[in-house]
């Protein structure tokens, strides 16, 4: 069964439901306040606070102090109303301070204070003595408890206390707003028809989950019942967000709430929290970001983790739903510094709610460790302005498919100068503040860095790696090495050599079974996207035969193109009779330097699209009838997608490679172009025409670039990881 998401509602309970007159909360009486109105949402009650203040105190500046770490839902109702927000701090711990409040009230003059005690825990406590000064100089405060609504002492001296019971009951809908003011309550709508609209999606869920005959249904089936109300779910969701009236809550959710035992709910809730914070202050990987005081009943379980995604979708995997929040809102966004930053990237919130019990809760803690005993792989690797970035993204393939397989992997780097790259890709990385080219250096720090993150195998990608520097290593940790040049015999315990021209060295003969040998093509790491089908090239020459379709060439050549390639192919390619109907697809990257030139070409080209970068390389290559490219990784990939290809050497190191590549014309080589650049580019024109021209070698070339690489080689090599 699955734990956490959206609450799910037995249609059972809403047959029940009657009409429900002298309706309140002891949760919400507590606070003491002489009005009270249930609304369908928590803004909803917000902005008919804003209304009430707004029409008994109209004087009152439209600016309100905001913690910078909120949900963007709440800024709604304030931007409707037209109020100003000015964002304060909040620390790691999910505190702020009175001294900051006092000072954003000199310099902005604000009508109102947003405050918000996270996750059951009185965080506003350091702030109480300063609120209570502030409004007596005419601020007015008010206090949203939608994550504290269980907990004691709170709210009592806000002037306005707000909250969403959708987040806490299985209802809905449900806000409320409790205050001394009186509130403009003859503006609320009817909220009957939002609440029944929200109720099939819950209602279906509560179906999948419980209904018997969901249990013959196949996977598919199932699955696609799942999607459906969760789709449903959240179109319903965003429609909050474009709310126009202000609607009372249905008696639907007040006959519900009539029924339910609020303080059986907040005992499971306090009982789970309790259970979870034994279990995860055990681990290494999880900080839990609050201590649960006494009785409280969070909302959730907070804690902060280093890799959240990777958590996040491992815990998916085994059907625990622990949500981020909150999403960074555009208002925030550039009110978000250090702390709170930290908090938007690695804070996880686990479900506890009243539904599971110490069963449901074994179950996550059970998770949590299995995913704290991962294995973690450490990649070792560089980019700057000498290594090209290759080394990086041909790692963050490997990494990916390890995390594929449950490894958790950290990128150890030399500088900072990867470390954009890597974030992009959603990867943990550790620098060592290091020379990259002095490896050998960094072995003390090193040694500390991977005992520290618990690397059991240690990958490297590097031309400066010598066999000083893995000898250094190899008591603490399996090692793996990309090997691109047979220099020298590492003493490792797993060696790559994708490369074909691998045959020229004498491998198995000086490693003679001491290191485990991954050579040859099979062990490409080609990004996932490239395991797929190639099916393209085989539909277009179907469709241009049946509709009569012009072709598709793909154009590339490496982040540099340092020989300006692109330019002079088109430049060349756009005056060739044979090649006046073709489309160019041109892969000229982010930050190529003549990016704005290649622009401009294809403005004044209709048959030229460039695309800086490209989303989806795997796509473009289905819709491509040939290529030309310069030698390196993409000759792998267009292989994969049996992409008949021209390419060109820029670098001596791709010497080996255009001969494999040459060989039986699996491509068409048109030489070096440094050597001669005139030359070259007219053999890459004269190389597409041949292969547009000819059918029968299409056919030819497609077949052996078929037995070059399959995109699986990332695959391979984390499995071979995984053995030592």
């Amino acid at each position: 069964m699955e734990i956490g998401s959206v609450f799910e509602i037995n249609p059972a309970a809403v047959k029940k439901c009657g009409e429900t007159t002298a309706f309140h909360l002891v949760q919400v009486d507590k606070y003491g306040k002489a009005h009270c109105s249930f609304t369908a949402s928590g803004r909803e009650a917000i902005e008919l606070a804003l209304i009430s203040l707004e029409r008994e105190k109209p004087d009152t500046p439209k600016r309100c102090l905001m913690p910078a770490y909120m949900c963007d839902s709440v800024f709604l109702p304030f931007l409707h109303r037209d109020w100003e927000l000015v964002f304060y701090t909040v620390d790691r711990g999910l505190i702020s301070y009175g001294e900051e409040l006092f000072r954003l009230t000199l310099e902005h003059d604000p009508g109102m204070i947003f405050i918000h005690p996270y996750y059951g825990t009185d965080t506003c406590r350091e702030l109480r003595v300063q609120l209570k000064a502030l409004r007596k100089s005419g601020v007015f405060v008010m206090e949203d408890v939608t994550q504290s609504y269980y907990l004691e002492g709170i709210g009592k001296e806000a002037d306005f206390v707000v909250g969403s019971l959708r987040k806490w009951y299985a209802i809905p809908d449900g806000g409320f707003v409790a205050t001394d003011l009186p509130l403009a309550q003859e503006i609320l709508k009817a909220g009957e028809d939002y609440a029944r609209e929200r109720l099939s999606p819950l209602t279906e869920k509560w179906m999948y989950l419980h209904d018997e005959t969901s249990s013959e249904e196949g996977q598919e089936e199932r699955q696609a019942r799942k999607a459906a109300y969760l789709e449903k779910n959240h179109a319903l969701e965003e429609g909050l967000d474009h709310y126009s009236d202000i609607r009372r809550m249905s008696q639907i959710t007040l006959s519900i709430l009539s029924e339910t035992d609020e303080m059986a709910a907040a005992k499971k809730r306090s009982e789970n929290y309790d259970y979870l914070y034994e279990k995860i202050g055990r681990m290494r990987r999880f900080c839990p970001i609050l201590e649960k005081e006494g009785g409280e009943a969070p909302l959730y379980f907070p804690l902060y983790v280093r890799e959240r995604e990777e958590l996040q979708s491992f815990l998916r995997e085994r059907e625990i739903y622990a949500p981020v929040l909150w999403p960074v809102g555009e208002e925030n966004r550039d009110a978000l510094f250090g702390d709170e930053d930290y908090i938007y990237r690695h804070m996880l919130a686990l479900p506890l709610d009243q539904r599971y019990g110490i069963r449901e809760m074994e179950r996550i803690a059970e998770a949590l460790l299995d995913f704290e005993k991962q294995r973690v792989v450490g990649i070792r690797a560089d980019a700057n302005d000498v290594v090209a970035t290759g080394h990086i993204m041909r790692c963050i393939t490997i990494a990916e498919a390890l995390r594929r397989k449950g490894f958790r992997t950290v990128f150890f780097t030399a500088d900072e100068e990867a470390r954009e790259l890597l974030s992009q890709a959603g990867m943990e990385q550790i620098c060592l503040h290091t020379e990259w080219n002095h490896m050998e250096e960094e072995i003390p720090r090193l040694r500390e860095m991977l005992s520290l993150a618990g690397v059991g195998v240690f990958l490297v990608d590097s031309y400066q790696a010598s066999p000083a520097y893995f000898e250094g290593l190899r008591d603490q940790v399996k090692l793996a090495y990309l090997d691109d040049c047979f220099e020298a015999v590492y003493p490792v315990d797993l060696l790559i050599n994708y490369n074909a021209f691998h045959t020229r060295f004498p491998y198995e003969e000086n490693y003679d079974g001491r290191t485990r040998l991954l050579l040859g093509t099979a062990y490409v790491p080609l990004r996932e996207e490239f395991a797929q089908t190639p099916d393209g090239a085989m539909i277009r020459e179907e469709e241009r035969q049946t509709e009569g379709k012009g072709f598709s060439v793909l154009l590339a050549s490496g982040g540099g193109d340092s020989e300006d390639a692109l330019m002079g192919i088109l430049e060349k390619a756009i005056g060739r009779a044979a090649l006046k109907d073709v489309t160019f697809h041109v892969v000229a990257g982010a930050y190529h330097p003549r990016g704005d030139a290649l622009a401009a070409f294809a403005d004044a080209h209709t048959n030229v699209q460039v695309y800086r970068p490209c989303q989806d390389m795997a796509g473009l290559m289905q819709e491509c009838d040939a290529a030309a490219s310069a030698a390196g990784t993409m000759l792998f990939e267009l292989s994969a997608m049996q992409v008949p290809t021209v390419f060109f050497q820029t670098a001596d190191n791709q010497r080996y490679d255009s001969e494999f590549f040459a060989d039986e014309e699996r491509m068409l080589y048109a030489g070096d172009i440094r050597q001669d650049r005139d030359a070259c580019l007219a053999a890459v024109c004269e190389g597409l025409e041949r292969i547009l021209e000819d059918g029968d070698l299409r056919v030819r070339m497609r077949e052996r670039l078929s037995l070059v690489a399959d995109g699986m080689g990332a695959e391979r090599i984390a499995e071979e990881i995984a053995r030592l």
